[in-house]
């Protein structure tokens, strides 16, 4: 693997990737800026979906492409292995999901009692999921790393279309569609990417079922702990919305219930909006993560060992950097897309701003300290230490609901922004002590970045600006 022009390669395909998911999120915002509940609304039921498939995941996804790569299992087994278990386990995950929402939830609350036509696409979109997510990670296992970041942009494109198509399907009405054409959009998009990611795979592996025992029990002995990571990563990223929901107490008496949800599902809406640009500074180590395991597992020690601190370096460099930009661009950025849609920015300075801006600044420091974290969660996973993965994660969703119990039904997405930064900062030292203490890597190498972090960064753009010379000559 030339670890180095993939990781350019991933890096330019994660921006156009970023490009279009947050062009999807500003295109919700302009429908939803005079209906902030249905905003919010939408974004709990955009996440739903994700939450159910890393439940279902099994951790078959991160054992494919740490068995493949150290050469212990083939790649023909493991794929076929894991399609058959992402549509079986995939539709047993998908009915225990519909019926626990359609039949258990009612029965506890008359609150909880939702639209089978809103529940069913983000039930049946699991098996789906799952099977993009298996394909693609048997191409990045076999370092097919420009299809494996193909799927990845199609998976961003595929879902704006998709949703406008249902939304103007439905009637266009952001008073009422939007949760709708965004459930039903997720399930459509979602089946071109698997459609997608199994004609490109096809190219490495025969596509047909089967099961390998051998690989089965060991990717899931293995896999568990990835799985359950994984779970409790997104859960940590996207359970705040709905704990936001479900908390937050508006502080002034409002005479309907159904004023009382409207004002609930806005501070879900502010905090998504938050969460949304404050995530920005995320998308070096997220656009390195995967591709970054599959090099550490096919890595000796002292390999990994020089490169991790060095990533790790440059990630909180870039973090932070980006952090600053964000906090000082939102308001100029939402207030001009605003005037250009609407004709005035009074919206978006008066009704969301505010609440925004002050989430937002509490947020950005704990996702930048949060980038280290990631890069060497990456690395001791792909070293079989997935252990310390799981307690960073517990860690953090241990701290932030607790903190998110006493803050948020007073303080609503402002209170929810506090909690994520200290559950964020306290996991990142929790995975620079252990990954310190496991490598004898000193603590500050992984943190502050140094001279020749600047010439590894050079010598990358001077091999691939030579590449591109050589090409056009």
């Amino acid at each position: 693997m030339n670890f180095r022009r993939w990781v350019v390669f991933t890096f330019f395909i994660h921006v156009l990737v970023i490009a279009v998911d947050k062009g999807g999120g500003i295109v919700l915002y302009l429908i939803c800026a005079d209906q902030r509940d249905q905003h919010g609304a939408g974004s709990i039921v955009a996440s739903l979906p994700f939450i159910i498939g890393a439940v279902a995941n099994l951790g078959l996804a991160t054992s494919l492409v740490y068995f493949v790569r150290r050469k212990l299992f083939s790649a023909q087994n493991c794929f076929q292995t894991a399609l058959t278990v992402a549509l079986v386990w995939g539709a047993i995950v998908a009915c225990i999901a519909a019926v626990t929402v359609l039949g258990v939830l009612p029965l506890l609350d008359a609150k909880w009692a939702f639209d089978p036509w809103l529940v069913a696409p983000f039930c049946a979109v699991v098996p789906l999921l799952l099977v993009a997510s298996y394909a693609n990670s048997t191409q990045l296992a076999t370092d097919r790393v420009k299809d494996y970041g193909l799927v990845h942009l199609v998976t961003s494109l595929a879902f704006l279309p998709a949703f406008f198509a249902l939304f103007f399907w439905y009637g266009a009405d952001a008073s009422r569609d939007v949760p709708y054409a965004i459930a039903w959009g997720r399930l459509f998009s979602t089946a071109i990417v698997a459609l997608v990611a199994l004609f490109l795979v096809r190219k490495v592996v025969k596509l047909r079922f089967g099961l390998d025992p051998d690989f089965l029990r060991a990717g899931v002995r293995f896999g568990w702990k990835a799985n359950l990571t994984s779970t409790l990563t997104y859960l940590n990223h996207r359970i705040d919305l709905i704990v936001v929901g479900a908390l937050f107490v508006p502080a002034i008496a409002l005479a309907s219930q159904e004023a009382r949800d409207t004002a609930v599902l806005e501070q879900v809406a502010f905090y998504s909006m938050a969460v949304t640009w404050a995530e920005l500074v995320w998308h070096f180590p997220e656009a390195m993560r995967d591709l970054f395991f599959s090099k550490v597992a096919g890595s000796s020690h002292d390999e990994a060992r020089r490169l991790t601190p060095v990533l790790s370096r440059l990630g909180l460099l870039f973090s932070l950097v980006g952090a600053i930009a964000i906090v000082l661009l939102i308001d100029p950025v939402m207030g001009t897309l605003t005037h250009l849609a609407k004709g005035s920015s009074s919206v978006w300075y008066l009704d969301w701003s505010p609440s925004v801006t002050r989430a937002l600044w509490v947020l950005v420091p704990g996702t930048a300290a949060y980038t280290v974290s990631k890069i060497l969660q990456a690395d001791l996973a792909a070293r079989d230490r997935l252990q310390s993965c799981v307690n960073a994660q517990v860690l953090v969703l241990v701290t932030m609901l607790g903190l998110d119990f006493l803050l948020v039904p007073a303080h609503g997405a402002f209170g929810a922004a506090i909690a994520s930064t200290v559950a964020y900062v306290l996991s990142t030292l929790y995975s620079v002590v252990v990954y310190c203490a496991g490598t004898r890597v000193g603590l500050l190498q992984t943190l502050i970045v140094q001279r020749s972090d600047f010439r590894y960064v050079a010598e990358i753009v001077a091999a691939v600006l030579g590449k591109l010379r050589r090409r056009r000559a």
